[in-house]
C-alpha cells in the first residue's frame, strides 16, 4: 500500500515522500501512525551522517503510537486496537529504523497493546523511557542508594524518574536552566551546573553517589560524571562497587580516567537499546499513573514541520528537550 513517510536526503535534510509497505501476510499487522516521536540523540546522529551503517536516505525514527488498520490470518490483536511499535519494518525505501512514516508493517510480536488509561501522546514516548529503564534494570539500583543523574534531556529526565521509582533518593544536574526546572516540577532535586557538576552536586550527595547515569553524549562531562561516584572504603568488608550507566549516544570512542575508575572500583554498563520487558513495564508506569512525562514533550508538530523541529533540535534551543509528529 502507498503511504507518506518523512525522507532524510542529505545531512540535516528531511522532506516529506510517498512510500510503498507490502500488504500484511500471516502474522503481520498495518498500524496507522497518529503519533511518532523524535528521539533526539539517535536521529540528530544519524541526519548528521555519524551513525555507523546508516547511509543517505533513509527514514528515521523508532517511536511510533498508532492503531491496527489491517491484519493478515492468524493474528490475534484486535483490528483498532492502540498500540506501540517501533516502525515499519518493510518499505520501498532504507529505513533507519522506520518510524517517522504513516503507516507501518509489523510482526504481531512486536506491537505492544496500550493498556487502558494511557494517553496516546504520552506512550509515543515509551521507546525513550524503556531504554532510560533498561539503565535501571543494568545498574539494579536499590531504595537506600544515592543516584545522580547527568544531563536532562529526554533519557536523563526519564532515569531521573524511573530511578526514583525504585525509592532511591536520586539527585540531577544539567547546564540549561530550563531542564532543571522540569525536573524539579516534577519532583527531582536538580541544579544548574554554574561551575561544573562535581561542584554542583557536592552539597546535595557530599559522599558520592552509588549509581552515576551519564544521559549526557557529551566526552568531556563523562569525565567529570566519573568522580560523582562514592569513594569505597577499603577494608575486610564486602561493598558493592559504585555503577556509571552510561546513557548518552556517542559517535566515537571515549576515554574513561582509569585512576579515578579503580580507586571507585567502578562498574561500567552500556545498556543496549531496550528489551520488550522493558517496554511494557513504561507502559504499566504510565497506566498506573506513576511515571508522568507529558511535560518532556516540548511540541507537537505535522511531519511537513520536522524540518524546523530538527534545525532546532540541532541548534540547541534552550528548553526543547523533543517533540512528536502528528500524523492524522
Amino acid at each position: 500500500m502507498k503511504t507518506t513517510a518523512l525522507l532524510a536526503t542529505a545531512v540535516d535534510r528531511v522532506e516529506l515522500v510517498e512510500a510503498t509497505i507490502p500488504e500484511p501476510e500471516s502474522g503481520q499487522v498495518i498500524v496507522k501512525a497518529v503519533f511518532t516521536a523524535i528521539s533526539p540523540g539517535t536521529e540528530m546522529r544519524c541526519l548528521a551522517g555519524r551513525q555507523a551503517g546508516v547511509t543517505f536516505p533513509f527514514i528515521p525514527g523508532y517511536s511510533m503510537v498508532g492503531q491496527i488498520a489491517a491484519r493478515g490470518p492468524g493474528v490475534v490483536v484486535a483490528e483498532g486496537a492502540w498500540v506501540f511499535c517501533q516502525g515499519t519494518q518493510k518499505a520501498d525505501r532504507p529505513l533507519a529504523w522506520g518510524a517517522h512514516i504513516a503507516h507501518a508493517l509489523c510482526g504481531e510480536g512486536s506491537v505492544f497493546p496500550l493498556p487502558a488509561g494511557v494517553d496516546l501522546l504520552e506512550a509515543a514516548l515509551s521507546k525513550l523511557g524503556a531504554i532510560a529503564y533498561r539503565g535501571v534494570r543494568a545498574a539494579g539500583t536499590r531504595p537506600h542508594e544515592e543516584v545522580a543523574v547527568v544531563g536532562l534531556g529526554p533519557i536523563g529526565q526519564l532515569a531521573a524518574r524511573l530511578h526514583g521509582l525504585t525509592g532511591a533518593r536520586v539527585v540531577a544536574v544539567d547546564v540549561v536552566p530550563e531542564r532543571v526546572v522540569l525536573a524539579k516540577a516534577a519532583g527531582i532535586e536538580a541544579v544548574v551546573a554554574k561551575q561544573g557538576i562535581v561542584a554542583a552536586l557536592a552539597s546535595l550527595q557530599p559522599q558520592g553517589a552509588d549509581v552515576v547515569v551519564d544521559a549526557t553524549g557529551a566526552a568531556p562531562v563523562l569525565q567529570q560524571s566519573i568522580l560523582l561516584a562514592k569513594l569505597k572504603p577499603w577494608d575486610n568488608a564486602l561493598t558493592e562497587p559504585t555503577r556509571l550507566i552510561v546513557q548518552g549516544s556517542y559517535p566515537e570512542n571515549v576515554v574513561f580516567d582509569y585512576q579515578q575508575a579503580f580507586i571507585r572500583e567502578l562498574a561500567v554498563h552500556f545498556p543496549r537499546d531496550n528489551q520488550a520487558r522493558d517496554v511494557q513495564a513504561v507502559l504499566r508506569f504510565l497506566a498506573s499513573g506513576r511515571l508522568k512525562i507529558r511535560d518532556l514533550i516540548s511540541e507537537v508538530c505535522a511531519p511537513g514541520d520536522a524540518q524546523t523541529v530538527y534545525a532546532a533540535l540541532r541548534a540547541g534551543k534552550s528548553g526543547l528537550l523533543t517533540a512528536v509528529l502528528r500524523w492524522e
